[in-house]
This record gives structure tokens, C-alpha cells and sequence, in this order.
């Protein structure tokens, strides 16, 4: 990826942010602190459906599935703080703890009630420490729980995850390469194989890479992705009692199947559905197959036909 810079690249450079404060440890509600208002969009009426992107994406990444869901649901899509057009402050929190807290207090704050949460890839793992918030500080008020190849588990990062986290390289890289060849470089390892990059994603995507601030909030994320007490997490899997569908895209480079596989044995009572010739961007490269598997549940979160 990005030619001879990946070649030259040592993978063991990544520096990964360890100051996070572990999850027992996270204020959910950070007193003092400036209100960050995410950028969002919602349509339609009914229960509330909540999408949450993936690293590197934005609202976007939901443009085939929300003109269908919101013919039977309030659905709202929200741009991950430093994302999209989202605020990007300069500031060190933007672990998956933090965004969790944003998400949790979104919920909240608007008194969202039988609210289904919809997370893919680093906002799968954003859905599932949220689900954990709301379960011990407003139990009842999530309906379900949907994670979309998802991080979950301690795993080797992406090579383009472990440029951003590289001192002076990361940064050297957001701020020369032109953003669209990054964005098309790292769209070809998160499609399949014989799926085609659209170039509309690719100029979407983009956009935030153009601006110091989408810069900054890049690299830091990706400093942030992985937890240090990740595995302990882990061990609160097990207690979700939220209905809960995993969707995995079969292709996945990204974050594998055998990582859907290991979430569908470790939450209570959950659904496991793979897609076939999809990577790791089922929403985008099979919307027509994951579309009915997600109607189907948001319909009754109990059951999946």
C-alpha cells in the first residue's frame, strides 16, 4: 500500500496509544468538558434504528440500507466524532471508550427508547462497549444489537492502521499522499476480491483527510483502535442480554470471520449470518443481501428468517 513507503515500513514502528484509561475505569459522563455535537441525519419514524461507521468512514458508508429502513424506522446516522463532518478536535481522546461515551450519552440525551444499534468494523466495537454502558447506567432502553464485522478481539492491525500509528510516518503519510489514492489504496484490502471501489466512496471518504484536523483525528484514532485491556473486555461479552445479529462479510482481510465466529459464541442467544462475496464492507459491496437479513431482525430482534 502506497508503494515503496509500505515497503520500507517496519511494522513493529506502530506505536499504540496505552493511556487509555481502562473501560471499568471510562467516566461514562466526562464532566467539565465541552459538548461535542456529532454530525448526524435521521429520517423516517418508528423505532429507532442507530448507525455507527466504520474507521475512515462516515455516514456514507449507510447510502444503499437507509432509504429502505427508514420506511419502518426513525433512523439515525451518526458521524463518529472526527469523522465525517463531525468535529475533530485536537484533543487525545478519541479511543473506542470515548466514542462509546459519545454514543451512550447521544442515546440518552435524546431519550431514544427500543433503540437498535448498528455498528460496522471499529463502530462495531464502539455498538458493543455502548450496549455495555447503557446496560449498566439505562437498562431497557436498547431493543437490539447489531454488529457488522466488528472488532471485538486483541488482533493484528491492518498495515494501513499500523502506518497511521507510526511516529513521524503516519503523519508524513496523511499529509503527502494525495487523500483519494489513500483512500482507493485502502478500499481495495476492505473490499473482496471481485468487488469494485466506487469512485463516489472514494471522494466522500476523502474529504476529511483534506484538513489538518481530519489528519490529526486519523492518526490519533488509529493510535487508539486497539484497547490495552481489550481482552478483558472481552470477558464481558457473556453478560450483553440485548438481542444481538452478527453479520460477517466471508472475504474479510480485515477483521476475519473466525472473529464473528468467536462473538457469536461468547454473546447469549445470538444470530450469525455471513455473507458470501463480500469483504469487510457487507453495507456497501451486498447491501441487496444484507438488507432483508437486517429488516427481518429489526422486525423482531428475537428471531431471524
Amino acid at each position: 500500500m502506497f508503494g515503496g513507503i509500505v515497503l520500507a515500513i517496519n511494522a513493529g514502528c506502530a506505536v499504540l496509544d496505552k493511556s487509555t484509561p481502562a473501560w471499568r475505569d471510562y467516566p461514562v459522563t466526562l464532566k467539565g468538558e465541552p459538548h461535542i455535537n456529532l454530525h448526524k441525519e435521521a429520517s423516517g419514524s418508528g423505532k429507532p434504528v442507530l448507525l455507527i461507521h466504520g474507521f475512515g468512514n462516515s455516514i456514507y458508508v449507510w447510502r444503499h440500507l437507509i432509504p429502505e429502513l427508514e420506511k419502518q424506522n426513525q433512523v439515525i446516522a451518526i458521524d463518529l466524532k472526527g469523522f465525517g463532518d463531525s468535529p475533530k478536535p485536537a484533543d487525545d481522546r478519541y479511543s473506542v471508550y470515548e466514542q462509546a461515551r459519545l454514543i451512550h450519552d447521544y442515546v440518552v440525551e435524546n431519550d431514544l427508547k427500543d433503540v437498535t444499534i448498528v455498528g460496522h468494523s471499529l463502530g462495531g466495537g464502539i455498538a458493543l462497549v455502548a450496549s455495555l454502558y447503557l446496560q449498566q447506567s439505562n437498562p431497557g432502553r436498547q431493543r437490539g444489537l447489531v454488529l457488522i464485522d466488528s472488532i471485538a478481539y486483541p488482533q493484528q492491525l491492518p498495515m494501513f492502521i499500523r502506518l497511521l500509528a507510526t511516529p513521524v510516518l503516519g503523519p508524513l503519510i496523511t499529509g503527502v499522499v494525495p487523500p483519494e489514492i489513500q483512500i482507493q489504496q485502502v478500499m481495495k484490502l476492505v473490499y473482496a476480491e471481485n468487488s469494485t471501489v466506487p469512485a463516489d466512496a472514494v471522494k466522500v471518504y476523502a474529504k476529511a483527510l483534506k484538513t489538518p484536523e481530519g489528519r490529526y483525528a486519523a492518526v490519533t484514532s488509529a493510535r487508539q483502535l486497539q484497547p490495552p485491556d481489550l481482552e478483558e473486555l472481552s470477558l464481558q461479552y457473556p453478560s450483553l442480554r440485548v438481542p444481538t445479529l452478527i453479520v460477517w462479510g466471508k472475504q474479510d482481510k480485515i477483521v476475519p470471520v473466525s472473529v464473528g465466529e468467536r462473538l457469536h459464541q461468547a454473546i447469549p442467544d445470538s444470530q450469525l449470518f455471513v455473507i458470501d462475496d463480500s469483504g469487510h464492507s457487507p453495507a456497501e459491496e451486498q447491501p441487496q443481501l444484507l438488507l432483508p437479513v437486517l429488516e427481518s431482525f429489526l422486525h423482531n430482534p428475537g428471531t431471524l428468517n
